[in-house]
């Protein structure tokens, strides 16, 4: 099972910042809502009882499963869109009682292309883009990533992550080459996401780190700050830092701020 390094983040100011790399579903953009609305839809076009939150939640749980053991495994890489339709179909399947045809699954399973960005996601980005690169360091493909981008207009310039891999986060190559495409060392690139494993995996290969909560990522679920032993919260919102994160921030606003504030020498 694949286990992050040691922190071995520069301390916060040491190193300038040269890009900014972003985790996407769920930290730039809110897969909750339109995920839900989705299958509220269906349940409603079919007259069928759902709890369309737990769908979503549901959803979006079985990608981080099959992402993740993709890793852990080494296996083979699949297409992004190809495990989401995969795990869509199942969970159709299991809940609604039509059969949707392979077209119909396949244009739902797009909806990972048409989610929203949060409030301050866009204007969060463009301030940032005034420090910094920013690109997506997500586990979208290229494909996936261009779409979104164009759906929810967000200002990339570039766009890193799990296809110039091979493979899924938290595989330490996903990271590498992603730092490596910008002819960058790991230090003077930070890794922004709302889920702090993704942080930890940063910060052991010596990126910079910036924590930012979404509190509403699972429909208003939060894990607690003394979280109770052997408890699962893969379904529930950090709030919390729980590392010794380079920087925590409200939003991305916030960070631009903070970043900005580092660079010129401030306290």
């Amino acid at each position: 099972m694949l286990q992050p390094n040691p922190n071995q983040s520069p301390a916060r100011g040491e190193v300038p910042i040269e890009a900014v790399v972003f985790d996407t579903f769920g930290t730039v953009c809110d897969f909750y809502q339109p995920f839900r609305q989705m299958f509220s839809a269906l349940a409603e076009a079919q007259q069928v009882e759902c709890d369309s939150g737990r769908l979503a939640i549901d959803w979006r749980t079985a990608y981080m499963i099959t992402t993740a053991t993709q890793a852990m495994e080494e296996s083979p890489f699949r297409p992004l869109r190809e495990i989401n339709r995969s795990n869509l179909e199942a969970l159709l399947q299991t809940h609604f009682p039509k059969r949707f045809t392979a077209a119909e699954i396949e244009r739902l399973s797009l909806q990972w292309e048409r989610l929203q960005p949060w409030p301050d996601a866009v204007p969060g980005l463009l301030a940032i883009k005034e420090l910094a690169i920013v690109a997506p360091l997500s586990n979208g493909n290229f494909a996936d990533m261009v779409r979104l981008s164009r759906h929810a207009k967000l200002p990339w310039d570039i766009i890193l992550g799990s296809s110039l891999s091979g493979f899924y986060k938290p595989h330490p190559q996903t990271y590498l080459k992603s730092i490596q495409a910008l002819a960058l060392q790991p230090e003077q690139v930070c890794m922004v996401a709302a889920h702090q494993v993704d942080l930890a995996f940063a910060a052991g290969h010596g990126m910079q780190t910036a924590f930012v909560p979404r509190p509403e990522e699972f429909g208003g679920a939060v894990k607690p700050e003394n979280p109770e032993p052997g408890v699962n919260y893969l379904d529930a919102a950090e709030i919390h830092a729980e590392g010794d994160w380079t920087y925590i921030a409200e939003d991305f606003l916030d960070l631009a701020r903070q970043i900005r504030a580092v660079g010129e020498g401030a306290t």
